[in-house]
């Protein structure tokens, strides 16, 4: 297997991804949308925002099935145009090539997992700021910020660091 083929794999694996990642909002978006239309009452009230939240996450949605077929379709293209030579990638399997594969998977999942995390991070940082400067309407949402500190951290160690913990795990062993 050479680094392109890998490169292309990849970006494939990434296009059906974030083509996956439609479904996780798909439900609760439409669902949210008819419920609110639904009530007659909310109608004069909620017209706007109903309508620039309906527009914004259709186009979203669009846009993240563009993008992830883009992704999909033009895997080879987009690897041809990120890695200019073609090597061979050789690898064996032992202990520190095995350590190392299972450190990355975990950091790398764990850093993507962050990310994907971002929005409700900063909406809990905005909600514990008002309640911090005294707002009692403020209501904390449910998430796990010590969980997801550690885990970004972790992720990082573990990436930029990944030879010396899995150099240390072996000595071990």
């Amino acid at each position: 297997m050479t680094n392109r083929i890998l490169t292309a794999l990849t970006v494939r694996i990434a296009g059906i991804y974030l083509f996956t990642k439609i479904f996780d909002h798909f439900g609760y978006y439409f669902l949210s949308i008819f419920s609110f239309s639904a009530f007659s009452s909310f109608e004069e009230v909620l017209n706007e925002p109903i309508d620039k939240l309906y527009f914004t996450g259709t186009f979203l949605t669009i846009a993240n099935i563009i993008v992830s077929l883009f992704l999909f379709v033009k895997a080879e293209w987009i690897s041809k145009k990120l890695i200019k030579s073609e090597k061979e990638i050789i690898t064996e399997l032992n202990p520190k090539s095995l350590s190392k594969v299972i450190l990355l998977t975990v950091g790398i999942i764990w850093l993507a997992t962050s990310i994907y995390l971002i929005p409700n991070f900063i909406k809990y940082c905005v909600e514990l700021i008002s309640v911090l400067n005294g707002n009692e309407n403020a209501d904390l949402p449910d998430f796990a910020i010590i969980n997801y500190i550690l885990k970004t951290i972790l992720a990082l160690i573990i990436i930029f660091r990944i030879k010396k913990i899995s150099d240390w795990i072996t000595k071990r062993i």
